[in-house]
């Protein structure tokens, strides 16, 4: 009977050994695979963030080409409405574009 209790201390011993074994890959393999996805969120978020960046950049020019428009847009409405509507805007238009003149009038003209 005593050898049969040293026998079963030892299967416990090998038991707990064998366990513990178990217990610690377990951790290590859990710490791995909790690294793997870590760096696979990582390396699809970089590529992800560039083009968002990149998009950004694109978004601010646009912005800023679609300002540039409405202003020139409305300088040419407010251009036309005096052609339309103001004979004095038309007048200096004309005499110093088309260089006309009322008749009996002399014009000095200074070239740049």
């Amino acid at each position: 009977m005593a050898a049969k209790k040293r026998h079963t201390k030892q299967n416990v011993r090998r038991l707990k050994a064998q366990t513990t074994f178990i217990r610690v890959t377990n951790g290590f393999l859990l710490s791995v695979i909790l690294i793997a996805g870590a760096l696979g969120i990582c390396v699809s978020y970089w590529p992800q963030k560039n083009l968002y960046l990149k998009k950004q950049g694109e978004l601010a020019e646009a912005r800023q080409r679609e300002e540039e428009a409405e202003s020139r847009y409305d300088y040419l409405r407010i251009k036309l409405d005096a052609i339309k509507n103001d004979p004095a805007y038309l007048e200096i238009q004309a005499r110093d574009r088309l260089q006309v003149y009322r008749p009996g009038e002399t014009i000095f003209r200074i070239e740049r």
